[in-house]
């Protein structure tokens, strides 16, 4: 079975029966622009409006069809990743709807490289003037899940956080580039004012997502009053027009450095621990309190409430996505953060973290979080055999829907030692 599967499904046996010990211890987006109205598009009509879509672009009940067509050497340079974020101008025939002159560019972080014919890119709806949105967005991400074996771990684990707190929409496509069959990506709603606006009153705040420089950085650090200190690094501003400006960061950090800490009083307390019990149930490695530092997240200022949220990003590095054992303990890596370290270390946060989490198992049973992992599979089977550039065999494909489930019930074995019944 490899990978200590069978490991794990006995250790989760044995936990269920008689318990275990508790451990010690993008790209930035500028405020939308309008939509050119509904319908037409037609040859011969307006450029700026665009056709209405067959589905809606992130419906997650099918497996999306989506068509490039562009020259042969723009494409090239996606794969080689060699003309950075210029806007290329390309046609996309989405679940057989058309929207011409669209702008591509490649995107992502680790899986951003050249040669990575899995590439993921990003296609831009108005990226050149005149151009409208097309079904309610300016653009959508395709990633490629060049590493991801499973192909879902992503999908899955935004279902957790989705179920727990607000959190963008993602689904799957077949993707096709001048009549060549590029296989399985998953298409990802970008953190953006319009998203923003499905979840929070107008009017629309400061969005930023968190990119230190380093991984020893913690962006949560207080270091002064001047915004500059932390907008654009760490602080990487993804609305430009929002109702709010930069001033906010700083007097949240500044209260995170104070103890006690008025945490409650400048971010909402419910929706930390929400995320924070949805990255313990996926067991994220990556993200808010990643191995290798504090990323992968957003921070939403909400001027209704004064108040910051955080929201998920591209938590694919989950549910052993590297074959990590499922006993991470509740508070790893907590120390890297000092929003994180007032959780853990002040007033009750830790004890009110810990009935999250179990609320959390509660809202979603193990058997609901793998019986979603099935349906996924079962989508996505037919588009992910068919794949012929992805880096893995149909077989590995097939075994790690498995492989999925049973790291799902040993986690949910380990976290119920850790928080009681």
């Amino acid at each position: 079975m490899g990978r200590g599967r069978v490991g794990w499904v006995v250790g989760a046996a044995i936990a269920a029966l008689v318990g275990l010990g508790a451990c010690g211890g993008g790209d930035g987006h500028g405020q939308q622009t309008g939509e050119g109205g509904a319908g037409g598009g037609g040859p011969g009509g307006p450029l700026s409006q665009r056709p209405s879509p067959a589905f809606a672009l992130f419906d997650d009940t099918r497996v999306h069809d989506i068509s490039l067509t562009m020259s042969a050497s723009d494409w090239q340079s996606i794969i080689d990743n060699s003309q950075g974020d210029t806007w290329l101008h390309a046609s996309v025939s989405y679940d057989g709807v058309v929207v011409d002159d669209v702008g591509v560019h490649p995107t992502g972080e680790s899986s951003r490289f050249a040669g990575n014919v899995k590439q993921s890119f990003r296609i831009k709806f108005n990226a050149f003037d005149g151009k409208g949105k097309f079904g309610g967005y300016e653009d959508v991400n395709v990633k490629g899940e060049y590493d991801d074996d499973s192909m879902m771990r992503e999908r899955l684990a935004m279902f957790v956080f989705g179920t727990l707190m607000p959190a963008p929409k993602l689904a799957h496509a077949r993707v096709v580039v001048n009549g060549d069959l590029r296989g399985l990506f998953t298409l990802r709603e970008d953190w953006d004012s319009t998203s923003i606006a499905e979840h929070f009153s107008e009017p629309v705040g400061p969005l930023y997502r968190i990119r230190p420089l380093a991984w020893t950085d913690d962006p949560y650090k207080y270091a002064g009053d001047n915004q500059m200190t932390y907008v654009p690094v760490p602080w990487e501003r993804h609305i430009t027009m929002a109702a709010r400006g930069d001033e906010v960061v700083a007097p949240f950090l500044q209260a995170l450095s104070m103890n006690p800490a008025p945490l409650d009083s400048v971010a909402d307390v419910d929706d930390l621990l929400a995320y924070l019990a949805g990255d313990a149930i996926c067991m994220l490695t990556d993200g808010f309190t990643g191995d290798t530092g504090v990323a992968d997240h957003f921070q939403y200022f909400d001027p209704q409430s004064g108040k910051f949220f955080i929201l998920p990003w591209d938590p694919d590095n989950s549910f052993a996505s590297h074959g990590e054992t499922p006993d991470r303990y509740l508070y790893a890596r907590f120390s890297r953060s000092t929003l994180a370290t007032v959780v853990r270390d002040q007033g009750d946060w830790r004890t009110r973290y810990k009935q999250k989490i179990a609320d959390a198992m509660a809202k979603i049973p193990a058997a609901t979080l793998q019986a979603q992992a099935d349906a996924i599979y079962a989508q996505i089977k037919d588009a992910a055999h068919e794949d012929p550039i992805k880096a893995f065999s149909n077989d590995t494909f097939d075994w790690n829907l498995g492989y999925v489930k049973d790291f799902i019930t040993a986690r949910y074995a380990y976290l119920q030692t850790q928080v009681g019944n």
